[in-house]
């Protein structure tokens, strides 16, 4: 395939829709639709840069040994789902700094200790460009949903991790949560 061509078909301030024109090994014209967060300069079709974290996904672990979950509702699927803190990476934060703030506006506690996991990558390649940097950290305080934003609703609970495993299987998680029931040995 050859990128010849990018279009954006909308213009939102979180999530853009791009038509990318597109030659195949045939030489065939095909139209393909990409959802980015990316303004079209810095589209990673554009960049090939593969490095950048539009967001963060935090693995919080208490001194107690229980992971914090957020159950949140998602209007792509009206209704609630169990999932780690999470967010965007905003202009001039690092991986680390943005962390921090969305642990601290999602759950109200404070990391303790901080450990890179996973460097930026893809969340759905089909689709997006978007690609999230996962973390782990060890942190401590009082969950609160008071800092969070107006229209996040959010509910802050802590599994257990010898539990974690049972959990995701019984209850409508996210992917990424159940990744890391999978591998739970290995966190």
């Amino acid at each position: 395939m050859k990128l010849e061509k990018i279009d954006k078909i909308t213009n939102f301030k979180y999530l853009n829709l791009y038509k990318l024109k597109l030659k195949n090994k045939k030489g065939n014209q095909k139209d393909y639709f990409v959802a980015s967060r990316r303004d079209e300069e810095d589209l990673t079709c554009v960049t090939k840069d593969h490095n950048k974290a539009d967001g963060v996904m935090i693995i919080p672990i208490t001194k107690e040994n229980e992971f914090v979950i957020i159950k949140q509702y998602r209007p792509a699927i009206d209704g609630f789902i169990y999932e780690f803190p999470a967010g965007l990476v905003d202009e001039g934060e690092t991986v680390e700094e943005a962390s921090r703030r969305e642990l601290f506006e999602e759950t109200g506690l404070e990391c303790v200790s901080f450990e890179y996991l996973i460097k930026p990558s893809y969340t759905s390649v089909g689709m997006s460009d978007e690609n999230v940097a996962i973390v782990k950290m060890l942190v401590e305080g009082s969950p609160t949903s008071e800092n969070t934003e107006e229209d996040e609703e959010i509910e802050i609970l802590k599994i257990p991790v010898k539990d974690f495993k049972k959990f995701a299987k019984d209850n409508i998680v996210s992917i990424k949560v159940a990744m890391v029931a999978a591998f739970i040995d290995g966190i």
